[in-house]
């Protein structure tokens, strides 16, 4: 999906009419003035791949756009931005008055740490929000987005529902806000079956064909229930999933989870994928833009996840009450409460 870029709105000369003669005369301002419209904040957006993965860097531009309107922004998306060329890329931007730039993902914390730093003449005036990073720095924003408590509940749902009572884990790369999910996941799975398995890999980002043999790797071991994040890589789970339950003698039924968007109506699998782990982007994004146009954007490490109603866990309605036990959305509501309260801790390693 591709972002229609929002042009300008232009700005209305304000006519001041002076009026001449004694002194009780005043000016008068046009109407024009009283209904002029601020010009639309300049906002850019990094992303190391392309904005139709179907996943982490679609989700990005579209969270933004659905706050373009309301917002006033001018929303500038540049793809296949490489760390090493991000710098340039936020100078740019930096130049042509941006208000602020969102580097969606965690490879471009050391372009935000660079460009931000007083210490360096090369610092830039734009403000600078790391989507996916998990530095607190108070020069630049990072949104750490904490899905582990979300990945907690889908575990507590892979329980539920395995007949193996083995499962299995795929993800791009063992970036910390990845692993996390998957220590969430097999905490979630284990509250509900201690003796439960989780079996990880990571297969990278951009490559179904990979995912996909990981997946039916998986699954030839006996591994019924699949978590995934890996973006638009995420087809070749999902292609696995859907073979292995129309192919005959292939043993118990596999089901698999979406993740950062709410992939549970995706065009491959949806009968078979059980819940998507999400990230309500849009959320965390508009807290910033708002920060920055009031004059009070602050840098430092922004937690969002079950707590700040950003990272949230969203069953399949179409496998509810069938595939999904009617017990289970008050076993995740449980564990919600607890998981914000401390009561129960997800392991840091």
């Amino acid at each position: 999906m591709r972002i229609q870029l929002l042009t300008g709105a232009s700005i209305l000369a304000s006519l001041l009419l002076t009026a001449c003669g004694d002194s009780g005369s005043t000016a008068t301002t046009s109407p024009a003035a009283s209904t002029q419209q601020a010009e639309p904040m300049k906002v850019g957006l990094l992303v190391t791949g392309s904005t139709s993965d179907g996943g982490w860097n679609q989700l990005a531009v579209t969270s933004l756009n659905a706050l373009a309107t309301a917002d006033n922004l001018s929303i500038v998306p540049q793809q296949q931005v490489t760390k090493d060329t991000a710098p340039d890329r936020i100078r740019q931007m930096d130049s042509q008055d941006f208000g602020v730039v969102i580097a969606h993902g965690y490879e471009y914390l050391d372009a935000a740490k660079e460009l931000t730093d007083p210490t360096k003449g090369s610092g830039v005036k734009v403000k600078i929000a790391v989507s996916g990073g998990d530095v607190d720095n108070p020069n630049f924003a990072s949104l750490d987005y904490d899905l582990s408590g979300a990945s907690y509940q889908l575990g507590i749902i892979a329980a539920k529902v395995s007949k193996t009572g083995k499962l299995g884990f795929i993800g791009g790369a063992p970036y910390p806000t990845v692993t996390a999910m998957k220590r969430g996941f097999e905490a979630g799975a284990k509250s509900i079956n201690p003796a439960i398995t989780v079996a990880a890999q990571y297969t990278g980002w951009d490559d179904p064909s990979k995912a996909k043999k990981q997946a039916e790797a998986f699954m030839e071991q006996g591994i019924d229930v699949i978590m995934q994040n890996v973006d638009a890589a995420s087809r070749g789970v999902f292609e696995a999933v859907q073979e292995h339950n129309a192919g005959a003698g292939k043993g118990s039924t596999a089901y698999t989870f979406g993740a950062n968007s709410d992939q549970n109506a995706n065009p491959v699998c949806p009968d078979y994928t059980l819940a998507s782990a999400v990230i309500k982007m849009d959320l965390a994004f508009d807290r910033v833009i708002q920060q920055v146009k009031e004059g009070k954007f602050k840098g430092g490490l922004v937690k969002e996840d079950l707590a700040s109603g950003v990272s949230v866990a969203v069953i399949n309605p179409k496998l509810m009450g069938k595939v999904i036990d009617a017990s289970v959305p008050a076993l995740l509501d449980e564990a919600a409460k607890k998981l914000a309260s401390g009561e129960v801790t997800i392991p840091a390693n």
